[in-house]
């Protein structure tokens, strides 16, 4: 209120401005719909707006591919796998706030590769700004687009059978739009998980061949 108030007395227009201030900067087009998707042209995304999320977040990027990603300290460990904005962005509504990047190697099941957008709205709230994702209650989560990819030289398809939360068979690799709270925080996540060999790797996550797998 006293920063209200200081502006008074020097502009013309104090409580626009300070409000534009707390509200954060606005994306030219969503990142949220992009990541939707769960597809690489997401990293294509990121770098087109590479200006304006440089503002809140250090970025790396390859010119000669055209993509962007945000590094994190460490994808390994969960405790240092997000980056945080220093101020929000909004986009359809939402405030974003961070970007997480974490991986897990469960053995036998297979690596699990995650990333996507922390956004400080709560998980109904992302899901009635997004009611196009056609989410589908999976347990603690809710997901949307599930797909599998039975070998290697198969295509991606439908994969009904996640709503079970069955896990990926030997051999297979899924791909999932998954909503979360982890510590009080909603997560937007891509999941790639099961069998994920190099090649589909540098398929589906461009950044990670950038020298950004550490």
């Amino acid at each position: 209120m006293d920063l209200i108030r200081a502006f008074s007395r020097h502009s013309p227009k104090p409580l626009a401005l300070v409000l534009s201030l707390w509200a954060g900067s606005s994306l030219a087009a969503s990142l949220s719909d992009s990541l939707m998707q769960c597809q690489p042209a997401f990293f294509k995304d990121l770098y087109q707006q590479r200006a304006e999320l440089g503002r809140v977040v250090a970025l790396k990027h390859d010119d000669q591919q055209g993509i962007a990603w945000i590094p994190v300290p460490d994808r390994h460990d969960s405790s240092t796998s997000t980056a945080t904005f220093s101020r929000p962005l909004q986009d359809k509504g939402l405030k974003l706030t961070g970007y997480y990047d974490s991986v897990f190697d469960l053995g036998s099941e297979g690596i699990y590769y995650f990333w996507g957008l922390e956004i400080d709205a709560s998980r109904e709230a992302v899901m009635a700004a997004m009611p196009q994702a056609g989410w589908q209650e999976a347990g603690e989560y809710f997901i949307s687009r599930p797909q599998i990819k039975p070998s290697a030289q198969a295509p991606w398809q439908d994969n009904p059978a996640a709503v079970s939360e069955i896990a990926p068979a030997p051999g297979s690799a899924e791909k999932i739009l998954m909503l979360s709270v982890e510590g009080g925080k909603t997560r937007m996540l891509c999941s790639l998980q099961g069998s994920v060999d190099v090649t589909l790797l540098r398929q589906e996550r461009p950044d990670m061949t950038q020298g950004a797998a550490r």
